[in-house]
């Protein structure tokens, strides 16, 4: 894509840890590129460091005494730069920034398709909240609908890929680590060169860990009820796996209310949904845990200790 020399437009999402960054920076190195990571701020907090993040690539004269008036100017600012080069515009953790600025995705719509089209602009637009990128970047009620030229969702390692971060492990021990960190990178590159129960005890156990409130904070991160989700997690773990035992177990919810949870639950990679094979339609459904973090949580990662 970035030899084409064109316009293009590339959406990367993933849950967190997940490596997005880390992919997004790989690809920029040696190029021209200006790297944002939008803030849970205000949109002229945003705009201010939006400003000295290109300024530092385009104009570093001006680093220190200007910043754009608006949105607009910006990206009027980058097409005038894109016309005559290659550029990568990188936004990170877009859905803080629409969070803070709703007009941001008929803004960019407007400058894809009266400007940036004729560039030579290489825009990246990357997000952690699953339900975000899918339903107001993807969807098709979304302003930047149709105008991505390609879509990535990143997805954590598989075993034998996570198996290059275990070397110094027998393989017994390679599948329990892989077991407790499901594959994400950033889990995975917290593993240290001790024993399988050292690293269980440091990393999950200890109240100072890296991963001791990981299960809990994703879900404060990712979703904005977290007492709800958590409780229909709980329910699923103790059984609880078909919608109305779900609903009445996780909160005595709605059906359709609950069902609402689920998706966003689904979409995150927390859970999943599984049909019968012998059955056609989606009434007899069983959801059940599918994050490998959130199972060692709500199960008790004792069970590991078996070994």
């Amino acid at each position: 894509m970035y030899e084409s020399d064109n316009f293009e437009f590339a959406i990367i999402y993933g849950r967190r840890r997940v490596g997005k960054t880390a992919l997004i920076k790989e690809f920029c190195k040696n190029k021209k590129s200006i790297y944002f990571l939008s803030r849970e701020a205000t949109s002229e907090i945003n705009l201010k460091n939006f400003s000295k993040d290109m300024y530092s690539t385009l104009a570093q004269d001006l680093i220190h005494i200007s910043s754009f008036n608006d949105w607009e100017s910006a990206f009027d600012y980058i097409y005038k730069i894109s016309k005559k080069e290659r550029i990568i515009l990188v936004i990170d953790e877009y859905p803080y920034l629409a969070y803070g600025f709703k007009p941001i995705s008929s803004i960019l719509q407007a400058h894809i398709d009266e400007q940036f089209k004729q560039s030579k602009l290489f825009l990246i637009l990357c997000g952690s909240s699953m339900s975000f990128m899918e339903n107001q970047v993807l969807g098709y009620k979304s302003p930047l609908y149709g105008r991505r030229t390609a879509q990535f969702k990143v997805l954590p390692f598989n075993f034998f890929e996570s198996k290059q971060f275990l070397k110094n492990f027998e393989l017994e021990d390679q599948a329990i680590l892989y077991g407790i960190t499901g594959g994400i990178p950033e889990y995975l590159n917290q593993i240290n060169n001790v024993s399988v129960k050292s690293n269980i005890t440091n990393l999950f156990l200890t109240p100072s860990g890296n991963f001791y409130e990981e299960p809990l904070n994703l879900i404060k991160q990712e979703l904005r009820e977290p007492s709800t989700y958590n409780g229909i997690i709980e329910a699923i773990a103790e059984g609880s796996t078909r919608l109305n035992e779900i609903a009445i177990k996780g909160g005595k919810l709605e059906g359709n209310k609950c069902a609402k949870y689920l998706r966003s639950l689904i979409d995150l990679g927390i859970i999943r949904k599984e049909i019968p094979v012998t059955e056609t339609t989606s009434k007899k459904s069983i959801y059940r845990l599918d994050d490998q973090m959130i199972k060692c949580s709500v199960f008790g990662i004792g069970s590991f200790f078996l070994i």
